[in-house]
C-alpha cells in the first residue's frame, strides 16, 4: 500500500466519527514497518490538529517483532494479535524455505508479553491438526497469554470430516475441564470459543445484532485503495464498496447488508440461531454473484462447541463460581480487573 493511499483511508474514516481504529493486517504487515511508523505519525499530527482519536492493532506471526517495535506499540497503545499454534505451530506455520517457525519465535514471546502482557494469542485449528487443539490452548496459556482466541480453518480447500469432528468434540470436552479448574484458581482470562458462547446467551437476540453493527464500521482497505465489506472479501470484486479517492458507494453497502441479513434457507429454523456466529456472516465469495451460504463446518461446529459452552457456564453459575458470575454479569469487571493488575 502506498502512503497516499494509507492517507486518504485515514481522511475517509474520519467523516462520520470522532474516533478512529487502524487494524495492520496481512500478509505479515511487519514487513512493512516504515510504512506503519509513517502512517502512526501522521495521526498523531492529525490529532493534535483535530482532536480525532486513533486507536491502534496489528495481527502478526511474531517472526519480525523486535524490542524497538514492541516499545514503538507500548508507547502508542497499539494492540498486538500474535498468531501462533503452540505444538501444532511446524505443521502449518513454514517459512519460505520449507523450515519450522517454532524455534525462532522461542525468545519472541517473552519479549512481546513484556512489553505487551495483554497481548491476544490467537490459534488456528486445521484438521491436520486438530489432536492438538487443547495442547495449543494450554501453551499459549503456560506461556503467559490470558487472551486467547481459537479458529477453525474453514476455508473448503480444509476437508473437514466426521472423524475430525469426533476428535474436535473430545479436545472441547478437555479444554471445557481446563475452563473451570482456571476459573476455580482464580485466573483471569479469556477463552474464545467458550466466552464467546457464554455471552451468545447472555445477549440473546442482541448478540447477533451487535455483532452485524460492528462488522458494518470495519470495511477493508486493499493495498491498491479498494474498499471492501471485510478483510476476507479483499480482491473479490462483487464485495468492493468503494474506493478510499471516491468513497464509499452507499447503495452497495446496503445491498451486501440486506443480502446478510437473510439467513441462509437451512439456518431459519435452528434452534441456535441466534447464537451462531455465521447465521448472518455467511455471504458466499464468488466473482459473479452474491448469495448466502453457511459452510457444514460452521454448522457442526457451532451446534458442537453451544452446548459443551453452555455445559461449562451451567456448572460454575450453579457452584456460584465468584470469579464467574463477576467475569460475566458486571460490566465493571474488565476495568476493576485492570486496576486490580495494576495494584491501584
Amino acid at each position: 500500500m502506498t502512503r497516499e493511499v494509507a492517507f486518504e483511508a485515514i481522511k475517509l474514516s474520519m467523516k462520520n466519527d470522532k474516533t478512529t481504529g487502524l487494524l495492520f493486517y496481512g500478509g505479515e504487515p511487519l514487513l512493512e514497518k516504515e510504512l506503519i511508523y509513517d502512517i502512526v505519525a501522521h495521526t498523531q499530527k492529525i490529532k493534535d490538529d483535530t482532536g480525532h482519536n486513533f486507536y491502534y492493532k496489528i495481527t502478526t506471526n511474531g517472526t519480525l517483532l523486535d524490542e524497538e517495535f514492541l516499545e514503538f506499540s507500548k508507547k502508542i497503545n497499539m494492540s498486538i494479535g500474535f498468531s501462533h499454534d503452540g505444538p501444532a505451530q511446524d505443521d502449518n506455520r513454514l517459512l519460505l524455505n520449507g523450515d519450522g517457525s517454532y524455534d525462532i519465535l522461542k525468545e519472541k514471546i517473552p519479549l512481546l508479553l513484556k512489553y505487551q502482557p495483554y497481548a491476544i494469542g490467537m490459534s488456528v485449528v486445521d484438521p491436520s491438526t486438530v489432536h492438538k487443539a487443547t495442547d495449543t490452548i494450554e501453551f499459549l496459556f503456560e506461556k503467559g497469554f490470558r487472551y486467547i482466541t481459537m479458529n477453525l480453518n474453514y476455508d473448503p480447500a480444509a476437508k473437514w470430516t466426521r472423524k475430525h469432528l469426533d476428535i474436535l468434540e473430545k479436545e472441547y470436552n478437555k479444554m471445557a475441564e481446563m475452563y473451570i479448574q482456571w476459573t476455580k484458581r482464580e485466573e483471569k482470562f479469556y477463552l474464545s470459543p467458550f466466552d464467546m458462547k457464554i455471552l451468545s446467551h447472555l445477549k440473546g437476540t442482541k448478540y447477533n445484532e451487535d455483532r452485524r453493527l460492528m462488522n458494518r464500521s470495519q470495511p477493508s482497505v486493499a493495498p491498491d485503495g479498494k474498499i471492501y465489506s471485510g478483510s476476507r472479501y479483499v480482491d473479490y470484486p462483487k464485495f468492493s464498496i468503494g474506493d478510499v479517492f471516491a468513497g464509499i458507494d452507499e447503495e452497495k453497502r446496503k445491498f451486501l447488508e440486506d443480502k446478510g441479513a437473510i439467513p441462509p434457507e437451512p439456518c431459519r429454523e435452528c434452534a441456535i440461531k441466534t447464537r451462531c456466529n455465521y447465521v448472518y456472516d455467511s455471504l458466499n465469495r464468488h466473482d459473479t454473484e452474491v448469495y448466502t451460504e453457511i459452510y457444514p463446518i460452521q454448522c457442526a461446529h457451532e451446534q458442537l462447541i453451544t452446548p459443551i459452552a453452555d455445559n461449562v457456564a451451567a456448572k460454575l453459575y450453579r457452584e456460584e463460581n465468584t470469579l464467574f458470575i463477576h467475569k460475566h454479569y458486571n460490566q465493571m469487571y474488565s476495568a476493576v480487573s485492570l486496576l486490580e493488575d495494576m495494584n491501584l
